[in-house]
């Protein structure tokens, strides 16, 4: 098996920093906006545990959320396993950038942006997009040129590093991002961003707090216009969403290295309370949160 935690001697110093010394502006951010957020540092207050066949994802987890409570574990299978998360990281990528930018700040498309592989937002060089739109092209169609604009609009900050800090603050204590987009690195497993099904609870958990956030992660289509000129139609591709009435929203992510993953939020029958589930390395990532949802959901 494959240590994730072999990352090179920099990134090892940056790890231990983040651990010795807590980003104390984040983390005072967090205490007035989520006061819960320490019970998913201990998350292995998780207390409820049921089964569920057939999981074919080499790690998956579901879990009961209400506000101010520790999360509640429902289903586990290797939820401490660290993996390639994929597309899940624009999730981290949006809440870092929204510490810094403003929703109609514009961001100037660069060259760079537009030469990331694989999803596109069909960007152009030197185009002018908001941070809003770019948000919706990064969490709907997981466009990849969209979240390296992203990260390229925060001037005069560290991106990646502030995407560590944010993750440390929120309690992904397993965690390490080495890029905005959850690309693969040309080096393999030791430079590719990496979490656990337990830390992405904890992820999920805080966009309970982001209701902007949310309404993006609702939505099937969206309609972009640029300057008044349509741009494109953007659709999710969170095939789930719409087919299953209780889920709320959710973030798809697939590389050769992270297999088929998927992270949703759904309602429950009880007010404030959520189903977080999370998959990570499928082949069949819809099929396996349907068998959750159809497994517990009846019963909460």
């Amino acid at each position: 098996s494959v240590n994730f935690l072999h990352v090179n001697l920099e990134d090892q110093l940056l790890a231990s920093e983040l651990d010795n010394n807590p980003p104390a502006f984040l983390v005072a951010n967090l205490k007035e906006q989520y006061p819960s957020f320490k019970g998913l540092v201990k998350a292995s207050q998780y207390s409820v545990e049921k089964e569920c066949p057939d999981i074919l994802a080499q790690s998956a987890v579901l879990a009961l959320v209400e506000k101010d409570k520790a999360p509640v574990l429902i289903y586990q299978k290797n939820i401490d396993a660290q993996r390639p998360i994929a597309s899940i990281t624009k999730l981290l990528t949006v809440l870092t950038a929204n510490d810094f930018l403003k929703e109609n700040q514009l961001i100037t498309i660069s060259d760079k942006a537009i030469s990331q592989a694989d999803e596109t937002g069909l960007l152009k060089t030197q185009e002018q997009i908001s941070f809003l739109d770019l948000s919706r092209m990064m969490l709907m169609e997981s466009s990849n040129d969209a979240a390296f604009a992203v990260s390229e609009g925060v001037k005069d900050r560290d991106f990646i590093l502030a995407m560590n800090l944010k993750a440390q603050a929120l309690g992904m204590v397993s965690s390490y991002f080495f890029n905005p987009t959850g690309l693969d690195s040309s080096l393999g497993v030791i430079q590719t961003n990496y979490s656990t099904a337990r830390d992405l609870v904890a992820l999920a958990s805080y966009l309970l707090t982001e209701p902007k956030i949310l309404d993006i992660l609702a939505q099937k289509e969206y309609l972009l216009y640029v300057g008044g000129v349509f741009h494109h139609n953007i659709a999710t591709t969170n095939e789930l969403l719409g087919a299953l009435p209780e889920i709320l929203g959710g973030k798809t992510g697939t590389t050769d290295l992270a297999g088929g993953c998927l992270l949703e939020i759904a309602k429950t029958k009880a007010e404030q309370k959520y189903l977080i589930s999370v998959i990570l390395n499928s082949t069949d990532r819809f099929g396996d949160t349907k068998k959750l949802f159809e497994c517990f959901n009846s019963t909460l």
